[in-house]
């Protein structure tokens, strides 16, 4: 019994040496740590919910979950491209940047009723938008606008003669809305245009309202009276 005390106290003389000799050499012991005491969070922060305005324009770089539900098969992730397009099976690429989901689900819809489908059901939601815009380029306004100089274009986001001028703060009372032009550079030489922005913007018809191209120039001339 002795021998046994005697052994017990020579390993209890051992563990406390060892002990001590770990403190002395800083060695690290296995204390947990409760969340947050150390700086660091246990675990990854998750991203805030984003608050997504149902009018917004898709753009480049936007994540969006498209879903035909005639397909049983759940949404699909996508994300835009910077031409402005998604990938669509079986469509393939389809422009979706510039239109509302709304807007982007019924052109969508009536694709596949014209080609694959005779009656389709398409969900499209944007599940993330982009953090960043894409630039396309730039034109410069001049002229009779409220705010003259360069105007950025953004990938995907077609822009259009009367949605720069409107962006630059619309005409000045002074300016002839009638004869504005518009410069463009074709094969090494420059051509200008004139168009009647007026009536454009009077009757909404994008078919006379020019989409612009990089490096486009526009002025807006001055009326010999005020309108």
């Amino acid at each position: 019994m002795s021998s046994l005390l005697t052994r017990t106290g020579c390993f209890v003389a051992i563990f406390l040496a060892a002990q001590v000799a770990g403190r002395s050499q800083g060695v690290p012991r296995a204390v947990p740590v409760s969340p947050g005491f150390s700086g660091q969070p246990a675990y990854p922060p998750q991203e805030r919910m984003q608050v997504v305005d149902p009018d917004k324009k898709l753009s480049a770089g936007d994540q969006v979950t498209i879903e035909i539900v005639e397909d049983k098969e759940g949404g699909l992730p996508r994300v835009v491209t910077a031409a402005g397009a998604i990938d669509i099976p079986p469509v393939g690429r389809f422009q979706v940047a510039g239109k509302t989901t709304t807007e982007a689900a019924a052109d969508i819809r009536r694709r596949l009723e014209a080609d694959y489908y005779y009656h389709a059901t398409v969900k499209l939601n944007i599940d993330r938008v982009s953090p960043v815009q894409v630039r396309a380029g730039t034109v410069t306004l001049s002229g009779q606008v409220r705010a003259v100089g360069p105007q950025e274009m953004i990938a995907g986001e077609p822009l259009r003669l009367s949605s720069a001028i409107l962006k630059a703060g619309s005409f000045t009372e002074w300016a002839n809305p009638k004869k504005v032009k518009l410069t463009r550079q074709v094969n090494g030489s420059a051509q200008t245009t004139e168009y009647n922005v007026k009536e454009i913007i009077e009757k909404g018809d994008e078919k006379l309202d020019p989409i612009l191209q990089d490096g486009d120039r526009i002025n807006v001339p001055k009326a010999l009276a005020r309108w």
